[in-house]
């Protein structure tokens, strides 16, 4: 199968850092030409000069930059036009108006299709041969915090919160010891450390060495990278049961899910009951490029034998950028 991917922005190939969308895209290229498809994208620059991009021009509309060598286009964003070929959206991120998106529209999870009245969901995955390897028997005397920290949905503060309580040293990870835009916070505490918005190499290593991730996010997470992450490096997660949450900690010795500050603190209290071992084989098992390939794969299939992937258009809620709320106890 020919697979073009359509994503306009200037996502370098392979991806650097930190990007989240871009990370899900190296991965699926990696996993569909592994198993024996050939891909290529259309972004709007090709910063390596790698052969298998084609560089988006503004000044053409973007169907006529679609030529016939595709058998199906991807786009990852909701594509409103027609197209001589068949083609699927992918939704990244949460739609913060009332909208329509196009029938063959996937989704991150299943409460991500839910909130846009869709069926159709793939869950991410990473290629992990750029994680190096987990730390499942020794770990450090912290906790991390991975996200964006000046998002109030990400919820530094109860993050904050859990880990005090619990006793528990906290790196920050994605964030500063002081913030005034959008989340203000300043905080002095020494057991908190702040590493900016860190990536490759050096993120890796002090997520595995970490003991695990609290993650109270106060929102619907489309599908939350930082939680694969943590899980495949060996880490427990604590997190809110929002969004994709419940699809990705399935089961009881992967960490806790609650909306209760209460819950969560007492079960990082208790973090040693939980099988790193058995978090690192969650997420290589079931959030690898492969199975999420296999997943687009099966998608395209029935695109491309006549069938719509959710029965209707999708409309996302009014209500889906709603800030969902913890419990105080």
């Amino acid at each position: 199968m020919k697979i073009l991917h359509v994503l306009l922005t200037r996502m370098p190939i392979p991806p650097v850092k930190y990007g989240g969308t871009e990370r899900v895209l190296w991965a699926l290229y990696q996993g569909q030409t592994q198993l024996g498809h050939d891909v290529r994208f259309l972004l709007k620059e090709n910063a390596n000069n790698s052969p298998y991009v084609q560089v988006y021009d503004a000044n053409k509309p973007l169907h006529e930059q679609i030529d016939d060598w595709a058998d199906i286009v991807h786009f990852h964003f909701p594509y409103e036009g027609e197209l001589h070929k068949p083609f699927v959206c992918t939704e990244h991120s949460n739609c913060e108006t009332e909208k329509e998106f196009p029938i063959n529209t996937i989704y991150l999870s299943s409460k991500h299709a839910e909130n846009n009245n869709a069926v159709c969901y793939v869950h991410n995955g990473l290629y992990w041969a750029d994680y190096g390897e987990p730390n499942l028997t020794n770990p450090q005397n912290y906790v991390h915090f991975l996200a964006k920290a000046s998002w109030r949905v990400k919820n530094l503060q109860g993050t904050v919160r859990i880990a005090r309580n619990a006793n528990m040293s906290l790196r920050v990870l994605g964030g500063h010891r002081f913030n005034i835009r959008r989340n203000p916070y300043f905080y002095l505490s020494p057991k908190l450390k702040f590493h900016g918005m860190v990536g490759g190499e050096t993120k890796n290593k002090l997520i595995a060495n970490s003991r695990g991730l609290i993650f109270p996010v106060l929102w619907h997470e489309p599908f939350g990278l930082a939680v694969t992450e943590s899980l495949y490096l060996g880490c427990p997660v604590f997190a809110s049961p929002f969004g994709s949450l419940p699809d990705i900690i399935s089961q009881e010795n992967l960490g806790v899910l609650s909306d209760s500050y209460e819950v969560l603190t007492e079960a990082v209290r208790n973090i040693d009951r939980f099988d790193r071992q058995a978090c690192h084989e969650h997420a290589k098992n079931h959030f690898s490029h492969l199975s999420m390939s296999r997943a687009y794969i099966e998608c395209y299939e029935k695109v491309l034998a006549g069938e719509n992937l959710n029965p209707a258009k999708p409309r996302s809620k009014a209500n889906i950028k709603a800030k969902l709320s913890m419990i105080d106890e």
